[in-house]
């Protein structure tokens, strides 16, 4: 009876392991999506100390698309035109071709889709800085001055995320009645931030930083290279200066200009149209840019814009996880693009935010990452920090509704993730699927699991055991596990397999702990089975030998070595 309730108890685990665990819905302007997650929930370490299981999402939109339902909408195209930019990636084209390329169709997009020519765009082109000459800062509703703009744009110079996407969420600030319009920047780098200013609090005594070609004119080329071997040469935004004997004290608020180029790591103070040392080699400029960012994106999400980014170049050229924490703080997306899509991602970006039919575009799934879980990063999946935690966004599809939306069960609708466990434990996910800048989402999407790392073999650490009559003896001390970490160490029962006419010990539970006490003089053999979770695994024995208690040996008296010719 117990063997048929324990095999009914098994499969209905086995049952439960691949049900959806939760659903959710959510609606905004009759677009709405459901969602499910599936996974197991009993999980076995292996012998690497790792175990991946594949989590799906299945995702279910709803509703009828109504045309030309959207806001009209204002797009700012941040353009990085820095010195990498001129390399060749594809077809013997270089990286700024293909993406004047990119913005050119994304141009044609906006002009097919424009909402009665009420759309507006700007752009701004930036290196180590902003470019004026490649900027329009005033929003135009004609898409051909955006191309026509960036025709000419060399590639030169550093990378300022900061500088330039503040100038573009200017641009979108000052313009006219934005409380009615949906808010767009496009930003696309094909690099990692290198360079930043910021205003500061400064106060001190600083020596003045003179260009290096002007310093070589005026003091002459003994002067200027006593300079250079000393290291006093520095480079900022691309430009050298020689750091002078001149010394000037700085109070007050002064923008403070930061750059990481080769890891020369160097802060310049701007005071009265000069630039001033402050230092180089400075190990905290790296973090100190990408903060920078990080705060400059914050103030785009403040004022309910949308940041989008796309990552252009390999993987190792670019700091994906930070334009995913970028676009994130707005509920936008970050993707990686190459040679062969750019065009295609900048095409689909702007079909997707001025389609004559409203979509679920910019999607992406987020959870908190537990400790002792990781994933597998790659152009879908990022890892970022949020409030000192990991979390995890991976991209989702955007989901075309004309009017109506794919079915469910379509392909596109389904997501898997493999989550790689390396400790044990009882881990809660929580997943949030979040759609058209959180307009259209679904949270609290649950998804629990045990993880444990099995019980292989148990045994004693010694094959004799040798009792007086009378001892009593906690067994558990005397038991080995393998694994030594195994989860379920817990002993179901010991077993006396004594074959003598009478039973030498007594075994007994107590807390938890397994105890044999002496009882007679002989000898018998215990094996230890293990816990139900392993109803498998016996011990090999473990032989009892029971003797007679022990006497002073002064006294002539029996030392129980009697007992062994008792058997």
């Amino acid at each position: 009876m117990m063997k048929r309730l324990f095999t009914i108890f098994l499969v209905s685990l086995l049952v439960i392991q691949f049900i959806p665990l939760n659903k959710a819905s959510a609606t905004v302007n009759g677009l709405s999506i459901n969602a499910t997650v599936n996974g197991k929930q009993s999980l076995e370490i292996g012998d690497d100390g790792t175990v991946t299981t594949n989590v799906s999402f299945n995702l279910e939109p709803k509703g009828t698309a109504t045309s030309n339902e959207r806001k009209p909408m204002d797009v700012v195209i941040v353009f990085d035109k820095s010195g990498s930019m001129a390399e060749v990636v594809s077809g013997g084209k270089t990286k700024l071709q293909l993406a004047k390329e990119a913005v050119e169709q994304a141009m044609n997009t906006f002009k097919k889709n424009s909402k009665n020519n009420q759309d507006r765009y700007g752009i701004v082109a930036f290196d180590s800085g902003v470019n004026s000459s490649y900027t329009i800062s005033t929003l135009q509703t004609n898409p051909d001055t955006i191309t026509n703009k960036i025709k000419n744009v060399p590639a030169e110079g550093g990378t300022n995320y900061t500088e330039a996407l503040k100038i573009a969420e200017n641009i979108l600030l000052n313009s006219t009645n934005r409380s009615a319009r949906d808010q767009y920047i496009i930003f696309m780098t094909d690099g990692q931030a290198t360079n930043s200013s910021k205003v500061e609090s400064i106060s001190g005594s600083y020596y003045k930083l003179i260009n290096a070609a002007d310093y070589y004119n005026m003091y002459g080329y003994f002067a200027y290279y006593n300079k250079y071997f000393a290291g006093h040469l520095v480079s900022v935004a691309g430009t050298s200066y020689i750091i002078s004997d001149t010394r000037s004290t700085i109070n007050g608020k002064k923008t403070v200009h930061y750059d990481s180029n080769g890891n020369r790591n160097v802060k310049v103070i701007e005071h009265n149209n000069s630039y001033y040392f402050h230092s180089k080699e400075n190990p905290s400029v790296p973090s100190d840019i990408k903060n920078h960012a990080r705060d400059q994106a914050q103030s785009i999400a403040n004022n309910k814009m949308t940041l989008l980014s796309i990552g252009f170049g390999e993987q190792s050229q670019l700091d994906m996880n930070l334009l995913t924490e970028l676009s994130s703080k707005s509920n936008g997306k970050a993707e990686r693009a190459s040679g062969e899509n750019i065009v295609d991602i900048f095409k689909d970006i702007s079909d997707n935010i001025s389609a004559e039919y409203p979509s679920l575009s910019n999607g992406f799934i987020k959870f908190t990452l537990p400790a002792g879980v990781t994933v597998q990063q790659n152009d879908s999946v990022s890892i970022i920090k949020e409030n000192n935690k990991d979390v995890v966004y991976m991209n989702l599809n955007n989901i075309k509704f004309n009017p109506n939306p794919p079915s469910k069960g379509d392909p596109s609708l389904s997501y898997s993730l493999p989550l790689i466990f390396t400790q044990p434990g009882n881990y809660q996910f929580t997943f949030d699927v979040v759609y058209n800048s959180g307009a259209v989402k679904v949270e609290g999407l649950r998804y629990v699991t045990e993880v444990i790392v099995p019980l292989k073999s148990i045994g004693f650490t010694q094959r004799t055991l040798t009792l007086e009559i009378g001892q009593k003896v906690n067994i558990s001390s005397y038991m080995s596990f393998n694994p030594i970490n195994a989860t379920n160490k817990l002993i179901r029962e010991i077993k006396n397999d004594f074959s003598t006419p009478i039973n030498p010990i007594v075994i007994s539970k107590e807390n938890g702990d397994w105890y044999i006490t002496a009882k007679e003089i002989g000898y018998t053999e215990v094996k230890a089975v293990a816990d139900f979770k392993h109803p498998s695994i016996v011990s090999e024995p473990l032989t009892v030998v029971v003797k007679r208690e022990s006497t002073d040996p002064d006294t002539g008296d029996n030392d129980g070595t009697e007992s062994f010719g008792k058997w």
